[in-house]
């Protein structure tokens, strides 16, 4: 049953649901624990246990299998991936970081990016299977110059298959779950070590990357349930926006669509919610989700409020379906991504606009971004200090260095201006 307030009186923080990963964080750290030591017979332990691969020569699918699954898919679909991947990968090569030259009568520091040298890649098996999602991490990582990027998927289907050869990926591995994880974390016989985990996937997944971060590997971040925003003035259609929250509610029944408009829109969008529900594929599991959608009810004319209740909220995906979008556009300031007007939409971005889907959830859009081609990258800066700037640098590094009481840092210092 969708829930129905006024903005004025709804805490942001109320709508999402703590996660309690007490049980999960101790099965996943024994699965970590089993593969590490272990290697393969620890990921095939769990595979096994869990319905996955039988024996260690199925863990890496043959190369064949990709260009082979390329022909095993609709030619409508195939074309669709083609153009998605065009776009991301159109995307990725503008945002690509160029190296930055800072010169001052010191020094002159050159900001130089570099790609990290492995990324592996995790995309949901199954029901669940999303052949975008190997998109939208491989193609980044590829235009980065990432050496080597493999993926691991449970049951991957050729949908998937025929993503990883369309995004350049050649190592692909039937695995899943925390086992999956914990390969590409510690490497096994079988599946290479890498720098970087990216990927969305179940609570146990999300779970082993928060593990492996802290000892392992760097990953692309925490996600948790998916989520929109959709601030509606009365120019939009409350049959669209139900469109919208549906399409966001169908991924589970803990994804969550918030909706902010006038009080007689709010009616019809939860009209329209429910009657489009019943005749979706989905409906079993929109039947619950549909219990997180939360309007919310306002005479629009105060925007700083409005503004004010977003940031705070911080969501995943953030539409505003306005008239004039542009009146609220600069007082918003934390959101994985924005929709801009009618035109746009998060289905759009999911799949074949070019951005990324890889966004930060839970309101860590306050602090986070989205997966991007700067996410396969790290920056070192490269420092030359002029002979003429010796003495002033010394001077003053030294009497920093004395005050903290590290005076070697400044014997060294001084050590280029003595004789």
């Amino acid at each position: 049953m969708a829930l129905e307030y006024k903005l004025s009186d709804c805490d942001p923080s109320s709508l999402r649901k703590s996660a309690r990963i007490g049980g999960i964080a101790d099965s996943v750290r024994e699965i970590l624990s089993n593969v590490k030591s272990n290697g393969d017979e620890g990921v095939l332990l769990y595979e096994r246990k869990f319905g996955g691969i039988q024996t260690q020569a199925q863990m890496r699918i043959p190369k064949r299998k990709l260009e082979e699954a390329k022909e095993c898919i609709p030619k409508k679909l195939l074309a669709a991936l083609g153009f998605a991947a065009k776009n991301i990968r159109e995307a990725a090569l503008a945002s690509l970081p160029q190296e930055k030259t800072i010169e001052n009568q010191y020094a002159k520091i050159t900001q130089k990016p570099v790609p990290i040298k492995s990324a592996g890649i995790y995309a949901p098996g199954g029901k669940a299977a999303y052949p975008s999602t190997v998109l939208m991490c491989a193609i980044p990582a590829k235009v980065a110059g990432v050496e080597k990027t493999i993926l691991c998927s449970p049951s991957p289907t050729n949908a998937v298959l025929a993503a990883c050869a369309i995004a350049g990926i050649r190592e692909v591995y039937a695995i899943g779950g925390a086992q999956a994880i914990a390969a590409m974390a510690y490497g096994t016989k079988t599946v290479p070590k890498v720098q970087k985990i990216a990927g969305p996937g179940n609570a146990y997944v999300t779970e082993a990357k928060r593990q492996v971060r802290s000892e392992s590997c760097d990953i692309d971040m925490l996600a948790g349930p998916t989520e929109v925003l959709i601030i509606a003035d009365e120019s939009a259609n409350a049959r669209i926006i139900a469109a919208d929250c549906l399409a966001q509610l169908e991924h589970g029944e803990d994804s969550i669509a918030v909706v902010v408009c006038k009080k007689q829109m709010a009616a019809a969008i939860k009209k329209e919610a429910f009657l489009q529900a019943k005749t979706l594929p989905r409906s079993a599991i929109l039947e619950k989700s549909l219990q997180n959608l939360f309007l919310l009810t306002t005479d629009f004319e105060n925007l700083r409020q409005i503004a004010n209740f977003s940031n705070e909220f911080a969501p995943e995906h953030l539409e505003l379906q306005m008239e004039n979008p542009a009146t609220l556009l600069p007082l918003l300031r934390y959101a994985g991504a924005i929709f801009a007007g009618v035109n746009s939409c998060e289905a759009f971005g999911d799949y074949c606009v070019g951005s990324n889907h890889v966004l930060p959830t839970g309101g860590s859009a306050k602090f986070a971004c989205g997966l991007s081609v700067s996410s396969f990258m790290k920056t070192m800066e490269i420092i030359e200090v002029k002979k003429s700037a010796l003495a002033q640098l010394a001077q003053n590094s030294a009497e920093i260095a004395n005050a903290e009481g590290l005076q070697a840092h400044a014997k060294s210092a001084l050590a280029r201006v003595e004789k």
